[in-house]
């Protein structure tokens, strides 16, 4: 069940992601997860990403003025740790690409350009880091509410970078942003300062 559920959210979502939403997506999100009985997982609902997202705005534009010196950048990509199994510490990666394989097939996504960069930490979520971290994460009872969680986690990552690619200066070209092994990705295309 919890696999239907799971999909079935992120598929009644896509449209609404692809329309350039996030906001729309994490209303959804939280909805279909408050619509379950009451869990430990619930609080991903009330919970906010803390990070300023000017300062992760420079972060993105640090990586693309230090990668543009080394190739013509058609496409950037971010995605969060695989959160569910590494409660300890939620982060982001960045990657380059030098053209933008578009959203019909996300096997361009692997195959990146750029160098190693340090990641960006993630905070204002660690009271749900918690709960993965807990007995509450291996419970059956809590799958559902698990699996949507994880959900609105992404959509709440989404929509902060889409607060921090209003604040990016140099980083013009489109963003891709997800958590690993997930293909509800979002685009952004950054407008610049």
């Amino acid at each position: 069940m919890s696999g239907d559920l799971f999909f079935g959210v992120m598929e009644r979502l896509t449209p609404q992601l692809r329309a350039g939403d996030p906001s729309g997506c994490e209303v959804g999100a939280i909805e279909a997860l408050l619509a379950l009985p009451a869990t430990p997982f619930h609080i991903a609902a009330d919970l906010n990403i803390s990070n300023d997202p000017a300062e992760v705005a420079a972060h993105f534009d640090r990586f693309y003025r230090l990668e543009s010196l080394r190739l013509d950048i058609g496409a950037v990509y971010t995605e969060m740790n695989g959160f569910d199994i590494n409660p300890d510490r939620w982060y982001c990666d960045v990657f380059a690409y030098i053209s933008d394989g578009g959203i019909e097939d996300w096997d361009w996504l692997s195959n990146w350009q750029s160098e190693y960069f340090y990641d960006c930490t993630i905070t204002g979520l660690e009271p749900l880091q918690n709960v993965y971290a807990s007995k509450a994460f291996r419970d059956p009872a809590n799958n559902d509410a698990s699996y949507l969680s994880s959900i609105v986690v992404v959509t709440k990552f989404q929509r902060f970078m889409q607060r921090c690619a209003a604040e990016m200066v140099d980083l013009r070209v489109p963003l891709y942003i997800t958590a690993h092994d997930f293909d509800y990705i979002a685009r952004i295309v950054p407008a610049g300062k």
